[in-house]
Formats: C-alpha cells, sequence, structure tokens
C-alpha cells in the first residue's frame, strides 16, 4: 500500500509549509467555454452590418501594442468556431469578426511528425497560405498598423482556445502576390502568446515587463545534454536525470536565477492528467512548492514537445485552459518559452544557442524579439519555390522551418534575460 499522507494525497507530493493546500489566490479567470456565437457576429451565410461600438477606456494599450482576442463559441450547427477581437493603442483602430470560422485543425504545427499520418510539410505551409486567404480583415488591420508602428510593433495574441492555431504563421503577403513564405506573420512582427487563464501571476503582457537576471538552473533528460553546452560560460547548475533534485531547487526562495531551462520530454493529452513533463504530470508540478519563481524574474524555457500546449480542463470542474506555461506563469515566472510541437533537436539545440547568444550579447534585446529574428532567419533560407510534396528530402527544409515557429513565447514582449558569466578560475 502506498503511504498515505494528509488530505489522501499519496507520498511524493510535497505538503507542508511552502506548498499551497488549496488553489492559489488570486484565483485565475477562468478562460471562456464556447458558448453560441453572439449576437454581434454574424453567421457566415447571413451577412448584417455592425453597429457602432463604443470605445472602452479600458482598453487603451501602450503606444506601439495590439491585441488580438480569440474567443471561442458554437456555431448553429454545434460545431467548434473563433470569432476575435482586434485593439491597439489607436482606440480608433479596431477589428471585430463579422462572420465566425472554423479552426484550421488539419493545420496545426503537432501534426508535424506523426508518422505515416502526418502531412507533408509544404502542404502545411501552402495550406496557411490558403486559410490566410480567408482572413482578409485581420490581415489588413494588422498590416495597417504595420505600417504605421513598423519593427516597433508589439503584438499580443490573448487566445482564449484550445485549437492550437498557429498564428505566428499567417500569411500577411499571400493575396497582395507576395508570394507563399515572403511575409509570414511571426517573422516580421514581436508576437507573444497569453489567454485568460494565465492572469494571475506577477507576468503580464500589457504591465510591467520582467527583468530576468541570474545564473542557470537546468534539467536535462538523458539524451539531452547537448543543449547544456549553450550555456558554457555562465553561471550554470545542471541536473541530469534526477528532476526530484531540480525540484528541491525550485524550492529555495533565494535560488536567484535568471533562466530556468529544462531539456526534456513531454507529453499531450486531451485530459490534464495525460499532460506530462520529463515524466511528472501537470498536478504533480502544481503541488510542487516552487518559491524561486515568485518574485517574476524568472525565464521558463520548456525545451519539450507539445509543452505550450493548453488543455479544457472542464472535466475536472475547472472552467480554465491548463498547460505548462500556465502553471509555471501561476507560480511566479516572470516569462515563459514552450513549444506546439514536436521539434526537432537539432534546431531545438540551434535555437536555445542563438537566443543565449543574441540576449547575452545585447542585454537590451528583449527576448521575444530575439525569437523573431531567429524566425526571420529561418524564413530567409526557404527556397522561393517550394518543393514537390513528394520530394521527402527537400521537404525537410520545409519542416526545419516550421519547427522555428512552433517556440511559443509567453509574457511581455519587452522582456529581457542577462545572465551571469561564470568568474574564471584562478589558478592555484
Amino acid at each position: 500500500m502506498p503511504d498515505e499522507r494528509p488530505g489522501g494525497l499519496v507520498a511524493g507530493i510535497p505538503l507542508g509549509p511552502g506548498t499551497p493546500a488549496r488553489r492559489p489566490t488570486p484565483e485565475p479567470k477562468p478562460a471562456p467555454r464556447p458558448t453560441q456565437v453572439p449576437d454581434h457576429v454574424a453567421q457566415p451565410d447571413k451577412p448584417v452590418p455592425l453597429d457602432a461600438a463604443p470605445v472602452d477606456p479600458d482598453d487603451r494599450l501602450p503606444l506601439g501594442f495590439a491585441k488580438i482576442s480569440v474567443h471561442p463559441a458554437l456555431d448553429d450547427r454545434g460545431r467548434e468556431v473563433f470569432w476575435l477581437k482586434g485593439l491597439s493603442s489607436d482606440p480608433q483602430t479596431r477589428l471585430d469578426s463579422e462572420h465566425p470560422w472554423l479552426p484550421p485543425a488539419d493545420l496545426a504545427l503537432h501534426r508535424l511528425r506523426k508518422g505515416g499520418k502526418a502531412p507533408p510539410p509544404s502542404e502545411i505551409l501552402l495550406g496557411l497560405a490558403e486559410w490566410s486567404l480567408g482572413q482578409d480583415d485581420l490581415v489588413c488591420w494588422i498590416n495597417a498598423l504595420r505600417a504605421r508602428y513598423g519593427p516597433d510593433l508589439q503584438l499580443v495574441i490573448w487566445d482564449d482556445t484550445d485549437y492550437d492555431i498557429p498564428w505566428e504563421l499567417l500569411n500577411l503577403g499571400a493575396r497582395d502576390g507576395g508570394g507563399l513564405v515572403s511575409e509570414i506573420l511571426g517573422a516580421l512582427v514581436t508576437v507573444v502568446r497569453w489567454s485568460s487563464s494565465l492572469h494571475c501571476g506577477p507576468a503580464s503582457p500589457l504591465g510591467v515587463p520582467a527583468s530576468c537576471a541570474g545564473h542557470v538552473l537546468g534539467y536535462y533528460a538523458h539524451g539531452m545534454t547537448r543543449d547544456a553546452d549553450a550555456f558554457d560560460g555562465f553561471e550554470h547548475e545542471p541536473h541530469i536525470g534526477s528532476i526530484e533534485t531540480f525540484l528541491a531547487e525550485l524550492t529555495r526562495p533565494d535560488l536567484g536565477a535568471g533562466l530556468v531551462y529544462m531539456g526534456c520530454h513531454a507529453e499531450h493529452g486531451s485530459k490534464l492528467n495525460e499532460v506530462t513533463l520529463a515524466e511528472l504530470t501537470w498536478s504533480e508540478y502544481y503541488w510542487s512548492a516552487m518559491p524561486s519563481l515568485s518574485g517574476g524574474s524568472t525565464l521558463v524555457y520548456l525545451n519539450a514537445c507539445d509543452s505550450a500546449r493548453l488543455v479544457d480542463n472542464h472535466g475536472r470542474g475547472d472552467n480554465a485552459l491548463r498547460g505548462f506555461p500556465e502553471l509555471f506563469l501561476r507560480k511566479g515566472a516572470g516569462a515563459c518559452i514552450a513549444t506546439s510541437g514536436k521539434v526537432g533537436d537539432d534546431v531545438a539545440h540551434e535555437l536555445v544557442r542563438e537566443l543565449v547568444g543574441r540576449v547575452c550579447a545585447d542585454p537590451e534585446l528583449p527576448v521575444a524579439r530575439a525569437l523573431r529574428e531567429f524566425r526571420a532567419g529561418a524564413l530567409a533560407r526557404l527556397p522561393d519555390t517550394l518543393p514537390r510534396a513528394r520530394n521527402g528530402l527537400a521537404q525537410r527544409r520545409i519542416l526545419l522551418f516550421l519547427y522555428s515557429f512552433m517556440f511559443l513565447f509567453f509574457g511581455h514582449p519587452f522582456t529581457t534575460l542577462q545572465l551571469s558569466e561564470r568568474t574564471p578560475e584562478v589558478p592555484a
């Protein structure tokens, strides 16, 4: 029989001082469950004009910022759809869906690398260009903001769905003959992710940006220790294959880590008990005390497949989206990087090396912008003409490009990272 702790929790789940015995305070705002499409959003076959909407002074955003809110709903046939609302720092520049849209489920990036059932990478890219053609209002709205703010535009995608829509791959130029790969949102604009379920810790995409500074605390699964090479020259505390000693470090309020890095395996499922990271479930992390993150000055970087994906947790009586970015931000992290699919090891290793190199060479460079520049580099390496679907070798080039868009940033667009340099050892 397992050793029972008070409250019926089995041994291995820490309890006692420093460990929350209840849901955290403040309570996270629940992500809205799908409802009927709002009256002001017309059905596709019944377009109606919209009345003028009053300007809400609370909707004012910082200069150069824009926010796209993605709302889940059900259409009159009971299908899951979404509708959009866009706001910017100019209250007169707004976006409201005239129609609900079906999510492009076949184009989610987690569909890549699914063995024989996976579509060719070029089909994902072509499909997203076709899908973008139907997003005229959204594309025109973003391009108008780009014309006004240029590279200084900061876009927050506040997605309250679990549809896994790859917004960073929205094509902004297909309609105007800009080509299939010439104007991809995530390579042109700094994009960060958020949802209502994340709005419960110190981090906010519209509040004060986090300044993450300190040493590196790393966990590496066996077979992923190469990632640790990215932190040569910096103060680094690696834990290889021992998740328990890694978690024990997170219980230290005085840890002072600027970056918590996890290079490991993860699993995603439709229920929260199927969501794991380094072989521990979401709930096991939830009940693990992490006071070291409470200051909001630590970036959590999850180099783990599907770690950015969120789960509708209504099966546990919880009207919210749950996942690992939400969990670590709720614990107090200043920002989080995670992946929306199964990323190839080489690209994942290249990204962490490039990000660390870029942000440490320029401590004022926001992490989200460095991620945008990484995507732009991947875009520049794509051929002008996409290979045919049956050209397996050439398809790999498209796959590597799509991998670079799987990394999502949750947090303020101006969040920075400064790692402590290792003190050279003085010979005796």
